[in-house]
């Protein structure tokens, strides 16, 4: 896909970590000062004041070696000018277009791997992110290293929504995780723990929610960026398969944490990200992880009643309807991402 962009730079980062050049220290010194360069990478789409919040949360992490990427998704409001007005030091790259999740992170994830960096952090735009975050997953990831895909605790008003799956994504656990089921599993404990992971020691995962994304760098090598083909959810879902496939890991890293707002952007669309949602869904289970027929059946039958209802509710929906049918209707068979 051809971009056409334009960035502001230097980039911008810790202050700790812009300081002068210093005499040369001792080899001892030299390695306990060592950090890798962790770049992250936040996507922007009418979201100013969320992407100064998130700044301003970064500026308090301990880690030093860290660099901010925006990508602006062709914002309307404004966002570029306001962020360059309080950071003028910030690396904002400027889409001129929504691009979608998956295309508009990727432009961003190019751009760090350009500077070198070692650890990609892709985070959305409506977090805050505690000061030991970064310093945690670091920790982690330079002591395991098959884990190319981490993925923080999540604290948000109900973070239900945004629990690591542990369980292979078969018809089963994709009823018990992705449908109105899961609010009776996530409030039984015994159950909670065969589909989520909740507790406080890092985990093998098959799934991490999409709102914080820690990369090893080289892993985009072999497992490849987001795949575009989608242009909003299921982005996360994608990502993990191809890290499986390349032979690396996904963990849960709980002692990295964040606070998610929760889809500050996507929840503007209202039908629209429905829709999407449901043909990112059908593109996700043609190429990456196979149902058969009757579970496929079963998925476009719930999604069918859960837009009905929501249709009998909002003029939104109704207004859409033809379009959500036409979306459930469809066969993603070509692969372009």
């Amino acid at each position: 896909m051809t971009q056409n962009t334009t960035s502001v730079t230097p980039e911008f980062s810790s202050a700790r970590a812009s300081h002068p050049r210093r005499a040369p220290a001792s080899p001892a010194s030299q390695s306990q000062r060592y950090q890798p360069g962790v770049y992250i990478v936040l996507l922007n789409w009418n979201g100013w004041q969320d992407t100064l919040e998130c700044m301003r949360s970064l500026q308090q992490l301990e880690y030093e070696n860290w660099h901010a990427v925006i990508v602006d998704n062709g914002s309307t409001d404004g966002s570029v000018e306001r962020i360059k007005e309080v950071f003028p030091e910030l690396t904002i790259i400027d889409t001129h277009k929504n691009l979608g999740f998956a295309a508009g992170n990727n432009v961003g994830i190019r751009s760090a791997l350009k500077n070198g960096a070692d650890y990609v952090f892709v985070l959305n735009n409506d977090t805050t992110v505690f000061p030991e975050t970064i310093s945690a997953f670091v920790e982690f990831a330079e002591k395991h290293p098959t884990a190319a895909l981490m993925g923080p605790q999540i604290d948000r008003r109900n973070p239900q929504r945004e629990w690591p799956i542990r369980r292979k994504l078969d018809l089963l656990t994709q009823l018990c995780t992705f449908t109105a089921v899961r609010r009776v599993v996530t409030r039984i404990p015994l159950i909670r723990g065969i589909f989520y992971c909740t507790g406080s020691q890092p985990s093998v995962v098959q799934f991490l929610p999409g709102s914080a994304l820690f990369f090893r760098a080289t892993a985009f090598k072999k497992a490849g960026f987001f795949d575009e083909s989608t242009f909003l959810d299921f982005e996360e879902l994608i990502m993990a398969e191809r890290v499986r496939r390349a032979g690396f890991t996904a963990y849960f890293v709980p002692q990295a944490r964040i606070f998610h707002k929760g889809s500050a952007s996507a929840s503007k669309l209202r039908a629209k990200r429905y829709i999407e949602n449901a043909k990112s869904e059908e593109y996700f289970f043609s190429h990456y992880v196979r149902l058969s027929p009757l579970g496929r059946s079963m998925v476009r039958l719930i999604r069918f009643l859960t837009y009905g209802v929501r249709a009998l509710r909002y003029r939104n929906y109704r207004e859409h309807f033809s379009e959500f049918v036409s979306a459930l209707r469809s066969r993603q068979s070509d692969k372009i991402g």
